[in-house]
């Protein structure tokens, strides 16, 4: 049996405050997706989710609480946690910069993959603290802003007790994640003490690959991948979204050819919940997860699936972020 893990990274936009837009309304548009009179963030997620039995887990970025306050946090964690999905702990270091009191003595990085050992770890127990204060449970797992971890953040995260990281995606190998292994992952890995969760891709044409994503491959893509993780035995599928995924490039309306994609994987998932259900961190045992060996072949998907793909994204872009 594969386990799936719909992981959707929920976060307020540094680049927005960055332009002067207040808390509340980044809250409204980047994490609740309320905009044009309709609501498209993880409410709408969670709805879908919860329409077809499928369980999901949220990475909510913790580091903003320190600039907003711990109510901007808990008003995220209460109804990921009633509707009956996960909190995981989720950090982006550009919110460093606006805090009142910097933890880190003036040093910076876009990723915390660029601090030392000692400023990662203050970061990331900042972040566990202020997601526990916020009612969530303590997180067992972590995945870093833009991918940006290094082994010595996961060295950092088994300091912690965090069990778990999902940062790992072979497609930003070489510029913002610096996870280094012997090969590239296709299955959960034990890297420093921490089981790495790695965020499932494939190839779409020969050369280049593609995470699966829900804005960057199509629901057919999705299907072929699962299907074929599911062949050949693979421990795990990780499936990565956003809070603000179903938002149009400058987030001012929904993107409903998303939206339908959204519906149309959760449907697959409910589907084919036999033989990869949805499932939580909390639920994975180590020796589940690591019970196949990292080998395998790439996936691949066909010319035919890329194309349509391709087409349905550009249609995607004419209608709703150009018209």
């Amino acid at each position: 049996m594969t386990a799936v893990l719909f992981t959707t990274d929920t976060e307020l936009s540094p680049a927005f405050h960055r332009r002067g837009m207040n808390a509340e309304e980044n809250l409204e548009v980047s994490i609740f997706g309320r905009v044009g009179g309709g609501e498209w963030g993880i409410a709408h997620q969670m709805a879908r989710l919860n329409e077809h039995r499928l369980k999901g887990v949220f990475f909510v970025e913790a580091l903003s609480s320190f600039v907003f306050g711990g109510d901007s946090l808990k008003r995220v964690v209460d109804p990921i946690l009633d509707g009956g999905h996960e909190v995981q702990l989720h950090i982006h270091t550009e919110w460093i910069d606006w805090m009142g009191k910097d933890p880190v003595a003036g040093r910076r990085g876009g990723n915390i993959a660029n601090f030392c050992f000692d400023d990662q770890r203050r970061l990331l127990e900042m972040g566990l603290e202020a997601l526990v204060d916020a009612g969530a449970p303590r997180p067992i797992a972590f995945r870093a802003g833009n991918y940006g971890a290094s082994n010595g953040t996961l060295r950092a995260l088994h300091s912690l007790g965090v069990r778990f990281d999902a940062s790992y995606n072979y497609v930003y190998l070489g510029t913002d994640c610096e996870i280094l292994c012997d090969r590239p992952l296709f299955h959960p890995a034990l890297i420093e003490g921490v089981i790495e969760m790695p965020i499932t891709f494939f190839e779409d044409y020969p050369g280049h690959c593609r995470p699966l994503q829900l804005a960057a491959a199509s629901a057919s893509e999705h299907e072929w991948v699962l299907r074929a993780c599911v062949a050949a035995h693979r421990p795990s599928i990780v499936i990565v979204s956003h809070g603000f995924e179903l938002l149009n490039r400058d987030r001012r309306r929904a993107n409903r050819l998303l939206a339908r994609r959204c519906d149309a994987m959760c449907a697959m998932l409910q589907a084919r919940r036999a033989e990869a259900p949805t499932t939580h961190f909390a639920s994975i045992a180590a020796d589940a997860a690591l019970a196949s060996e990292n080998r395998g072949a790439m996936i691949k998907s066909s010319p035919v699936r890329t194309f349509s793909r391709v087409a349905e994204q550009a249609l995607g872009t004419l209608v709703y972020d150009i018209a």
